[in-house]
């Protein structure tokens, strides 16, 4: 018995010792562990961040550039026809939105959706109109009837897709620096 309380005396301390040792190296490196997720989560956030920033100004921009009245002022020559104009829209609307294609996997889902809508009304703005102007119509007729339409609707698809991506921007990027 004495024995068995003797081995007890340098058991018991050796196992609490090492009991405790056990628990402060599993707690440091959980600690370590987290504070590497952590540094290696904002290194993303360093290199993601400011290319996402990027996106949402490239698509403001491209939004900007395929709304009807800038489109029309920026692209109008007076001295071609009106199926051609139409055809240069088109072309141009399409060319700028392949340009910033790539542009959506830093955007969510419903902007990118907005966006993607905005351009495909442009287009079928530019068509539809484009389609009832009489052969001999000139550049000039086709833009003063698209300025025309567009001037009836009180929010153009590009205006909403600009609202949601400015709003989105705000939310991502301005919220965190108040």
């Amino acid at each position: 018995m004495e024995s068995f309380v003797l081995l007890l005396e340098i058991l018991l301390p050796a196992i609490v010792v090492g009991a405790v040792a056990y628990l402060i190296i599993r707690s440091y490196l959980n600690y370590e562990e987290g504070r590497q997720s952590l540094e290696i989560e904002k290194s993303k956030q360093d290199i993601i961040f400011p290319v996402r920033m990027q996106a949402y100004e490239r698509i403001t921009l491209f939004l900007e550039r395929i709304t009807p009245d800038s489109l029309v002022r920026r692209v109008l020559k007076t001295n071609t026809s009106a199926r051609l104009f139409q055809s240069d829209l088109i072309a141009i609307i399409r060319s700028e939105y392949e340009h910033n294609i790539s542009q959506q996997v830093y955007l969510t889902a419903n902007s990118w959706s907005m966006v993607k809508t905005a351009t495909e009304e442009t287009i079928r703005l530019v068509n539809i109109t484009g389609s009832q102007m009489p052969p001999s119509a000139t550049a000039s007729d086709l833009a003063e009837q698209i300025l025309h339409i567009t001037a009836k609707v009180s929010k153009f698809p590009t205006q909403v897709a600009l609202e949601q991506v400015k709003k989105e921007f705000t939310q991502y990027f301005l919220k965190s620096t108040t």
